[in-house]
């Protein structure tokens, strides 16, 4: 069942969040780059780690890298970009990010620190010459939430200690199913700049949606299916819905359950560690001015507010 919802201060657009155990957790928003530390029901942030300066890209610009999907494998949370183009369609590579960051918890309240390696940035470079990618690859050319474009929202660890990377968009074509991309040697790319190994597509069929966020927990996956657009009042495609998944190629997900209240648009999923419960993040910054434009759009402020909700599972 879900437990009642909290409304946060701080930032609006809540892409991606993990927990760091002792009743904190940490979330980044697609609009700026910095990841926030909160405590569980408690509305103010407690910490926040700017990483501007980290996530620049080679020309100098600190343009927002659109963080959207997170992943922790031991004391190691992985975070990924869109790897999209802005809304004209034009090349941002800020967005082509691919990091880790470092739990550390010594302090008062436990909060990350990126490796030393710098950002992975040749995701989609590296699948453009093999054609099982091809509709990958066709797709980056194109608007992240125009029909067919490119846009990563989905980060998952495997059992074997891969990452699953989920697609809001592309939908596959003809039947509509998302894509997930396993990446084999996620520490190897992120610490050494290796050359990244994929298997596969998977193809899920999510009732016409794409992926908002994923989480492994034990052998199975939870998975957040939204629109891969702004969707369509009333479509049934257009509401946000968690479904269950084996892991196994071919073996088609279940619908758990829709998302409630409906202007909960979820776009974090994780596990609350030892509580048996998972936490959904709304991104809710669409009628908040602040995250829109002005001074306050690139950075926490206390008139920002975002929602978070436990789910019994």
């Amino acid at each position: 069942m879900a437990g009642a919802v909290t409304t946060y201060r701080g930032i609006c657009n809540a892409s991606a969040g993990i927990d760091l155990g002792s009743g904190f957790f940490i979330v980044a928003d697609d609009d700026i780059n910095t990841l926030v530390i909160y405590q569980y029901e408690k509305p103010a942030y407690v910490d926040k780690v700017d990483l501007g300066d980290y996530l620049r890209s080679d020309d100098g610009k600190t343009k927002e890298a659109d963080l959207e999907g997170a992943a922790r494998i031991g004391d190691r949370i992985y975070w990924i970009a869109s790897h999209g183009r802005n809304g004209d369609g034009e090349v941002r590579p800020t967005r082509h990010r691919l990091f880790a960051t470092r739990i550390v918890a010594s302090g008062a309240n436990p909060t990350v620190r990126p490796l030393d390696a710098k950002p992975y940035s040749g995701l989609l470079e590296a699948l453009a010459p093999n054609q099982r990618f091809e509709e990958l690859t066709s797709a980056s050319k194109i608007a992240p939430e125009a029909s067919g474009g490119l846009n990563i929202e989905g980060l998952a660890d495997t059992q074997d200690g891969g990452l699953l990377i989920g697609f809001r968009n592309p939908l596959s074509k003809g039947n509509g199913e998302a894509l997930v991309l396993k990446l084999k040697n996620p520490a190897a790319v992120v610490e050494q700049g290796a050359s990244p190994v994929f298997d596969d597509l998977i193809r899920l069929d999510l009732g016409h949606r794409g992926i908002r966020s994923m989480e492994r927990i034990g052998a199975e996956y939870f998975i957040v299916a939204g629109p891969y657009d702004n969707g369509t009042l009333g479509a049934p495609s257009s509401r946000f819905a968690i479904y269950k998944w084996s892991g196994t190629p071919g073996v088609a997900p279940e619908h758990w359950k829709d998302i409630a209240p409906p202007d909960f648009h979820a776009e974090g999923l994780f596990e609350i560690a030892g509580a048996k419960q998972l936490y959904l993040l709304s991104d809710d910054g669409d009628l908040q001015a602040s995250c829109k434009k002005g001074k306050k759009k690139d950075k926490p402020s206390e008139d920002k507010t975002f929602r978070g909700m436990r789910l019994d599972f």
